[in-house]
């Protein structure tokens, strides 16, 4: 171990030298005036001859302090060296890699480089290009885990523009992990652009099975890609998000009803439907009356019927539960009776049924598959942490990409709890404080 040399200045400071210079040999001394060197000069690598003291270097890092390291001189070849420095070295490493942490976290929660640049200057001043340098940098060191084993995968895509020009972020997600496969930011979304993406990330010669929207052109290119081994469901939280738009916003109990009843097919809504079915008949009664009786009592009655709904939401949230998912019988059975009253719906509702009986044998894939999901939930969880939609059309390409993996680095869980805080790794400078 490093012989170290006390004064009444570094003797407080014993116990922090012996941890930096505990990988040094008993070769080594740390003197009272604060020099590192060798205790007995090296012998020279040119002549062979033995060296001699000459002096120190010192370096050093403003605000931290410095550090004094022995320079050799051999008095037959005149050859001048420096001792080892790799303990100053790895003090400031550790120093400025908590720094660059708190950066890449302040940027993965959305925060500009100029308000880094206002914190660093409450820590350790830094100018804003220094840190995006940081930050910059650490990203590109950093590498997200592979997924291995991969089965069940949500594939999405997301639309940001670069000022004004149109980017696609396409992403495969693990769907039982929740970990990312892959994220990256492509200037089309075409057929072939997909084929590469999913050849690159994922092993075509295994089963899969992969989450969509209801987007056409996804099923062929699965095809071509991934031939007979994969199996294609559609997200069911993008069908009743078309179920919603297809009635307009302020709709009659009666369109309410019909949507209600779409809506419950795959997914329980038994309490929504009988609140309606209740209103039903004093609807009629009401459209009877004059115009502007009936838009008044159909308003209070719709801000109840919300007012119910939200009542539901809430329960589910205290009781930890999601939405009942129909079993298969009782969402074919669902199906069945609506599309026998086909003609008495209107001509959206119509079109809607049809195309669900088209897609149905890829609608209810997750049904026949252990433990597969039916929507693409997870992945659009992850969309709205990464980037959120308000800050789509607000970065260049550089801002997207960064974000993209700040956020998978996260999901991989390399954004852990510290080993060690900003405040330790400065206390270690201690016995080196400029004094200047």
């Amino acid at each position: 171990m490093t012989e170290i040399q006390l004064n009444l200045i570094n003797f407080p400071h014993r116990e922090i030298l012996s941890t930096i210079l505990k990988d040094y040999s008993d070769d080594f001394e740390f003197t009272a005036n604060g020099v590192f060197r060798r205790i007995t000069p090296p012998q020279c690598s040119d002549c062979g001859f033995p060296m001699s003291y000459n002096g120190f270097n010192t370096y050093r890092k403003g605000y931290l302090g410095e550090a004094s390291v022995g320079r050799y001189l051999c008095s037959a070849c005149g050859k001048s060296v420096e001792e080892d420095r790799t303990f100053w070295n790895n003090l400031k490493t550790g120093f400025f890699n908590i720094l660059t942490e708190i950066c890449l976290r302040l940027r993965l929660n959305h925060v500009s480089y100029e308000l880094i640049e206002d914190v660093m200057s409450l820590l350790y001043p830094r100018d804003k290009d220094t840190i995006r340098n940081m930050v910059q940098s650490a990203i590109e060191k950093l590498e997200v885990p592979p997924v291995n084993g991969t089965q069940f995968v949500n594939y999405d895509e997301q639309h940001p523009k670069a000022g004004r020009n149109q980017k696609y972020r396409l992403t495969l997600l693990d769907s039982l992990t929740r970990q990312v496969i892959a994220d990256e930011l492509f200037d089309s979304k075409d057929a072939d652009t997909i084929e590469d993406f999913l050849t690159r990330n994922l092993d075509a010669h295994k089963p899969i099975f992969i989450v969509t929207d209801l987007y056409r052109g996804y099923s062929d290119i699965f095809k071509r890609v991934f031939g007979n081994n994969v199996t294609h469901q559609l997200c069911l939280l993008h069908l009743n998000k078309l179920i919603v738009n297809d009635f307009p916003r302020k709709t009659s109990i009666e369109q309410e009803l019909v949507k209600y009843e779409l809506l419950d097919i795959f997914y329980n809504g038994e309490l929504e439907i009988e609140f309606l079915s209740c209103l039903i008949e004093e609807e009629r009664a009401m459209k009877r009356k004059s115009g502007k009786e009936y838009k008044v009592w159909v308003r209070e009655a719709m801000r109840l019927f919300r007012e119910f709904i939200h009542s539901l939401e809430l329960k589910r949230r205290r009781e930890d539960k999601n939405l009942e998912r129909r079993t298969y019988y009782d969402a074919l059975n669902n199906f069945k009776e609506l599309f026998s009253k086909i003609d008495s719906f209107e001509i959206a509702v119509r079109r809607r049924l049809m195309k669900i009986k088209e897609l149905w044998p890829k609608l209810t894939a997750f049904y026949f598959v252990d433990n597969a999901p039916a929507t693409n939930n997870a992945l659009e969880n992850y969309y709205s942490t990464s980037l959120k939609t308000h800050r789509k059309k607000q970065l260049v390409v550089p801002g997207i990409e960064e974000q993209i993996k700040l956020s998978a680095l996260k999901r991989s869980g390399i954004f852990g709890r510290p080993s060690k805080t900003l405040l330790d790794a400065f206390l270690m400078f201690i016995p080196f404080l400029d004094r200047g």
